[in-house]
């Protein structure tokens, strides 16, 4: 695990997304609350632990008129008008406080800093002014500098360097090799790595991980798996384990499939938050179109 005093910010995109559900949600209100909805407001009360409702005007006696049953159609028109006209305000008071905070710490002019793949020509960039600072400086002052927040290059650079060993092969195992020359398993377990290494994906192949299980008798258990493939997502800064299940046409495969997520499930590890997966059968194999969509779900 790499460590940074500061990890980069993810939350900008985020409050943007925000912002504009706010505004929307603004707008929409104002515009409905313009369509003359009935004056007044609605008062509630409780008579023999039953709510009455009473329309309250400039006109209406001092605690407001009766609304009938057969009206309480008026008694929700005005119990939505009181909500919208508060929650106007909230809405109001959270685009300031957004805005707000957006401007102090956001640069007006983001330097990029992280390119993801020529194929999508995605770019990270920094958008906050403290990764900013440094990602501005000249290599010259970058190499006198430890920054608080290390950049994406960086950061990558030492998660990659830890060393490790993996499981080794059997003498009779095929031969199969990834654009990196590294061996690997499968030809699918090849088209997941090149396509990782296209995307500038760090990983680390059958990296150790020990889990512990707890015994139908209650006694717990350390086991050590070698997920496929141990991915870094390297804007978050989160680890990902993706598994590949190639056989899913074999019962006894399938079983220990099951098996095996189980036993990460049992340490905390789900599916879609720190694990990801992918599956094939004789007629249905994987393809590249699976292992891209993951990728950029997950890892992007």
């Amino acid at each position: 695990m790499v460590k940074e005093l500061l990890p980069p910010e993810n939350i900008i995109k985020m409050l943007k997304e925000r912002l504009s559900q706010l505004k929307y949600t603004l707008a929409y209100k104002k515009k409905t609350q313009a369509e003359r909805p009935p004056l007044g407001h609605l008062r509630i009360a409780q008579v023999s632990n039953k709510p009455q409702y009473y329309h309250c005007t400039k006109e209406s006696p001092e605690k407001g008129k009766f609304i009938p049953r057969a009206q309480e159609a008026l008694a929700r028109q005005l119990a939505q008008k009181d909500y919208d006209l508060k929650i106007q305000k909230l809405l109001e008071k959270e685009i300031r406080a957004t805005e707000r905070y957006l401007s102090q710490v956001t640069s007006k002019a983001p330097h990029k800093t992280y390119v993801t793949s020529d194929k999508t020509q995605g770019r990270r960039q920094a958008q906050n002014k403290i990764e900013a600072l440094y990602a501005k400086m000249c290599p010259a002052r970058q190499t006198l500098i430890s920054p608080v927040t290390l950049s994406d290059q960086e950061y990558a650079a030492t998660w990659l360097k830890t060393s490790y060993h993996g499981l080794s092969f059997k003498t009779d195992s095929p031969e199969y090799y990834t654009q990196k020359g590294e061996r690997v398993r499968s030809k699918s377990e090849v088209a997941i790595a090149n396509a990782l290494a296209q995307y500038n994906i760090p990983y680390r192949y059958e990296y150790p991980l020990t889990l512990e299980h707890t015994t139908a008798s209650g006694r717990k258990e350390a086991i050590t798996v070698h997920p496929d493939f141990l991915c870094l997502n390297v804007h978050t800064r989160t680890e990902i384990y993706w598994e590949h299940f190639g056989f899913m046409d074999s019962p006894g495969y399938s079983q220990n499939v099951v098996s095996k997520l189980n036993l990460y499930a049992e340490n905390k590890i789900f599916a879609g938050h720190k694990l990801i997966f992918t599956m094939e059968s004789q007629t249905a194999p994987l393809t590249s179109k699976v292992i891209e969509l993951m990728i950029e779900k997950f890892l992007l």
